[in-house]
């Protein structure tokens, strides 16, 4: 009794703290207010990728494309370490300032530059709540046999509730789904895996004008673009911890929680993707899972798309304080979920997936340059400047140094993403140049953007590096006199 007492307390303690809704908009973390480890990106990443879009996304590779299963995976185990490898990096941005990715965006694009980039962030999450929120839906109406309307509203009215309370108690939901997760999976992925066809080979006709070689980027790319676009989210979830946080540490959790769950979820649909083409959650059971494993099954995807969904709709919320909305966080949290719900609600009452393909696509395009932009500011531009930053780092006013209208970062995003133009390739919406003469090379628009964006920014800020250093200097002097 003695020794559980305090151990009892203290879970208490923490389940109290993770459950009080969070008060924090947009502005820094205090130091005294930082707490929590590493260790929860790991668990927060992993659950997140452990849901039915990481299947459809593997699924597309073989059912769509007519890749192999071993090809598939070859290209989802590429594709899933690019976006992990994204999601990584961008988590080790929280700590240092106690802010979002978002905000410092503002450094290299300006202050008006940077709330562009919010809008698109929070309409993606918007459209991602839509697509969860129809996933999820779909799932909960075959478990219990009701309606679509019913089903979506538990399953919004869920994911709302999570954003709702906040940061401690999204990181609470996820730990526990690390746990639930993998057990409720096991066994759809046992029998996924012996059931369907492994030693698949590529299928020309499926594939088209793509080819082998186009097929496959085009998975990577798809599978780059899904965990990609999360990456805008990352630091959200570690700004709340303390700012010796070992960036090292950090990279590598979220890293590997990331590109577990994606391999496993879109290896296991490529894999089901050999035997059926799986339009919606209800085709597992009508095409592949036997009674009780797909009961199991409808419980996990009804489970796994609320834990995923609410972080789109508390980053999504954060996005639009930072595009200069002003209202509260919970307020902004019910527009997304308002909004998203509205747009899945449409959009369920058909087949989405052409839409989910493109919307991937999508979301790689101009999410990519961006993504180059703020990692070129961070390691290249910035790197000298590590003096001033630190004056800086939990300051509440903004950023000295923000452009106040429009930054270099700006220009080069912007020209990232009109460069990547002649190369995109979305069927029914889009189709540039070099993507219809060569379906190849289709894929590689976001590259093209990361690239040129990347290059650009560094190009028009190296010869500001030194008068940075040299003014970090003159401030430090400043701080000390």
């Amino acid at each position: 009794m003695t020794s559980s007492g305090p151990l009892a307390r203290r879970l208490s303690a923490a389940v109290r703290s993770a459950t009080t809704v969070e008060t924090s908009g947009v502005e820094p973390i205090p130091a005294d207010d930082r707490e929590g480890g590493p260790g929860s990106s790991f668990t927060l990443w992993f659950s997140s990728n452990v849901q039915f879009s990481s299947l459809t996304s593997g699924m597309l590779a073989t059912a769509a494309f007519g890749l192999g299963w071993t090809q598939a995976l070859l290209a989802i185990v590429l594709g899933s370490a690019v976006g992990a490898a994204a999601i990584g990096i961008t988590s080790t941005f929280g700590p240092p300032k106690g802010v979002g990715l978002l905000v410092q965006t503002r450094l290299p694009l300006g202050r008006r530059g940077a709330a562009i980039p919010a809008v698109l962030v929070f309409f993606k999450a918007c459209a991602w709540f839509a697509v969860n929120s129809i996933l999820g839906a779909f799932a909960v109406q075959t478990l219990i046999g009701t309606g679509f309307g019913p089903a979506f509203a538990l399953v919004t009215v869920a994911q709302v509730a999570i954003a709702l309370v906040g940061y401690g108690f999204i990181h609470l939901v996820q730990k526990a789904m690390a746990l639930v997760l993998p057990l409720l999976f096991i066994g759809v992925s046992l029998y996924g895996y012996t059931e369907s066809d492994l030693g698949s080979g590529f299928d020309a006709a499926r594939a088209g004008p793509l080819g082998l070689a186009g097929a496959f980027a085009l998975v990577v790319a798809i599978q780059a673009a899904r965990a990609l676009s999360f990456s805008s989210y990352a630091a959200d979830y570690t700004r709340y911890m303390p700012v010796d946080t070992p960036p090292r540490t950090l990279f590598l959790y979220a890293f590997t929680g990331t590109w577990l769950g994606s391999v496993w979820i879109a290896s296991l649909g490529a894999a089901i993707g050999t035997i059926a083409f799986i339009g919606t959650p209800t085709d597992l059971v009508g095409q592949v899972l036997p009674g009780a494993l797909a009961t199991v099954t409808m419980l996990a995807l009804g489970v796994s798309t609320v834990t995923s969904s609410c972080l789109d709709c508390y980053s999504g919320a954060l996005a639009w304080l930072i595009a200069g909305v002003r209202m509260a966080r919970w307020q902004a949290v019910l527009v997304v979920g308002g909004l998203g719900s509205a747009i899945g609600w449409f959009a369920g009452q058909g087949d989405y997936w052409k839409s989910f393909e493109n919307f991937l696509i999508v979301l790689g395009n101009w999410i990519a340059p961006w993504l180059a932009v703020m990692l070129v500011q961070r390691f290249l531009v910035a790197a000298p400047d590590r003096a001033h930053d630190s004056a800086l780092d939990l300051a509440p006013a903004p950023d000295e140094r923000e452009p106040r209208n429009f930054g270099p970062g700006f220009a080069a995003w912007l020209i990232g993403l009109l460069a990547a133009v002649p190369f995109m390739s979305q069927p029914g919406v889009f189709v540039g140049p070099i993507a219809e003469s060569h379906p190849a090379l289709g894929a590689c628009a976001a590259a093209v953007a990361f690239l040129t964006a990347g290059l650009l920014h560094y190009a028009l800020t190296r010869n500001r590096r030194p008068r940075a250093a040299h003014r970090s200097t003159d401030t430090s002097k400043e701080i000390h006199a």
